[in-house]
């Protein structure tokens, strides 16, 4: 089964799609490339929304996707993209903004070095226990910190998901497989925004990955996703 965890399908609530016609469009897309689910991670930015205006514009903008989905469309799941703020840490609201059914929440740190103060803030919100935090795109912040630094960050209890649109680019897919080869991803994403920007499939990225690492790693990632769907715990899956 292919799992899309990471979308910005849900027309007009952040930089994604930007109507129901590109979101029906982006699910065929989907569709057509075999994706059996796939998760709405809307953006949240805690500085500019509320949590509760945040959850009211996203679930709104499902149900008026709603009429227009497709039996062929993957199955969709609510969830967000939450970028790292300290005034996270501790919040109890946080829960609301995990992957529907589950203690999961998609969390995307800032695209700056990820020095102490970041790291141990995400310590803090996984030491709390109240969710079970995957970090969004890892591989993108190559680009602003160091690969020690990202480790760091990835050896606390967390999971690793990478973009299959970083997989298509000779610069960013070195460092997707140095990632996986140290066991720091688990799960795999389109961030689908808009279709002008044209993003690699979820397709696309499991072959590169095929013919570098062989089918052991993909049936890997359909696991872990299983589990993910599922809610077991971050020691349940990493085993």
């Amino acid at each position: 089964m292919k799992f899309d965890f990471h979308s910005h399908i849900l027309p007009g609530i952040d930089d994604g799609a930007k109507d129901i016609e590109e979101s029906v469009k982006l699910l065929d897309d989907m569709a057509a490339d075999g994706v059996d689910l796939v998760v709405a991670t809307p953006h949240f930015y805690c500085m500019n929304m509320r949590i509760d205006r945040y959850l009211r514009h996203r679930n709104a903008a499902y149900e008026k996707l709603r009429p227009y989905l497709k039996p062929e469309h993957p199955r969709i799941i609510l969830g967000g993209e939450i970028l790292f703020d300290h005034s996270l840490v501790g919040n109890d609201k946080l829960p609301y903004l995990t992957m529907q059914n589950t203690d999961f929440l998609l969390l995307e740190m800032p695209y700056a070095k990820l020095d102490d103060q970041i790291i141990r803030g995400v310590e803090a919100i996984v030491e709390d226990r109240q969710v079970k935090v995957i970090i969004a795109h890892i591989e993108r912040y190559l680009a602003f910190t160091s690969y020690k630094s990202l480790c760091e960050l990835m050896n606390l209890d967390v999971l690793g998901q990478i973009n299959a649109e970083s997989l298509a680019h000779f610069g960013t897919r070195r460092n997707c497989f140095k990632l996986i080869e140290d066991g720091y991803v688990h799960i795999m994403g389109t961030d689908m925004h808009r279709i002008e920007r044209g993003y690699a499939s979820l397709g696309k990225g499991m072959d590169i990955i095929r013919k570098k690492f062989g089918n052991d790693i993909l049936e890997e990632f359909e696991r872990n996703g299983k589990m993910v769907l599922k809610n077991y715990s971050y020691e349940q899956i990493v085993g």
